[in-house]
């Protein structure tokens, strides 16, 4: 399986992402995908401030 970020969801992290990277790898955010019957879920987590940014799509 192979799961994207478009544009439009970068956009979306780059506006939300307002915190700095805390260790010497320069990570902070981390991705989950969740496939399901409806559709995909996408959540973006920030390691930093443990903020939660949902991208999953409309599924009306």
């Amino acid at each position: 399986m192979i799961f994207e970020i478009t544009e439009e969801m970068e956009q979306k992290i780059e506006e939300w992402d307002s915190c700095d990277a805390t260790d010497v790898t320069g990570a902070r955010l981390s991705f989950t995908f969740i496939p399901t019957g409806l559709g995909l879920v996408i959540i973006v987590n920030c390691d930093v401030c443990k903020r939660i940014l949902d991208l999953t799509e409309d599924w009306g």
